[in-house]
């Protein structure tokens, strides 16, 4: 039993996904829309980057910094959760050795947060456009080179969930935990500090890469780097983690209810 099972009827269930759905697709071209028009007038005035809105720099022993990185992405690769302990504490250093409080480092007061929201959520939707497509395109051509690309272990887990507790808790450990400790490290400390040794551009592509090749999973490792570009361009524009997070927070919530509808329609 799930919880799609337990309060709805099939027909409800059909007839409120097409609703969603509709409502869904009108809301991403909206987004899409808005967003392209803003950056490429952003772009044309070349402002996509400006100085004033760029993230502090990091000042930090190279060596400190490369340790810092591979101990995380190592416990990442081993799927330990002790990843997201060390990048809470290893920040907190790294905010100590700079003396700087968060909310100065991240921009965390940079824009009302309303603001930063507002714009998460619609730079989520420009991104669906691209990403669903993208998703498929990388199927399509892993699957013309014969080449495995399971499903994410997390997803396969939620997909064995049947306790409603099971996955809220889930859901809320994506939604609210995962894309803040992740955003922290991949574009709060990685891309930054990947600044002090190429250009914004190629720092945002690398950490983009690391972040998606992170996920452990070929099929949707360029929907992710895609994704992770993305949420390099806005962390840059703006300067404010929050609008990254936001961006994050939405994607992995439109993802679980996505799986959501798909274990009420199993059921």
């Amino acid at each position: 039993m799930t919880l799609f099972a337990l309060t709805l009827s099939h027909e409800m269930r059909a007839d409120l996904l097409s609703l969603v759905k509709g409502l869904f697709i009108f809301f991403v071209l909206v987004s899409f829309i808005c967003v392209a028009g803003y950056t490429a007038k952003q772009l044309r005035a070349g402002r996509l980057f400006m100085r004033e809105n760029a993230p502090l720099p990091l000042g930090m022993p190279a060596l400190s910094g490369w340790f810092f990185i591979i101990s995380v992405v190592g416990l990442i690769y081993l799927q330990s959760p002790l990843y997201a302990i060390i990048v809470l504490v290893g920040l907190a250093g790294v905010l100590a050795e700079n003396k700087r409080t968060a909310q100065t480092q991240f921009g965390l007061d940079r824009l009302k947060p309303s603001k930063a929201l507002t714009w998460g959520l619609l730079v989520f939707g420009a991104v669906m456009l691209v990403e669903t497509p993208l998703t498929e395109a990388s199927a399509w051509v892993l699957d013309a080179l014969q080449v495995p690309h399971p499903e994410q272990q997390s997803v396969e887990t939620f997909r064995q969930y049947s306790q409603a507790s099971t996955i809220w808790l889930f859901m809320l450990q994506a939604v609210f935990v995962f894309p803040v400790i992740e955003e922290l490290f991949f574009r709060g400390f990685l891309l930054t500090f990947l600044k002090n040794y190429t250009s914004t551009w190629m720092a945002i592509i690398l950490g983009a890469g690391v972040f998606a090749f992170a996920h452990l999973n070929l099929g949707v490792a360029l929907p992710l780097w895609f994704l992770g570009i993305v949420l390099g361009v806005a962390y840059e524009h703006t300067g404010s983690l929050i609008v990254p997070i936001g961006i994050h927070a939405c994607f992995n919530l439109a993802t679980g209810l996505s799986l959501l509808m798909d274990k009420g329609n199993s059921s």
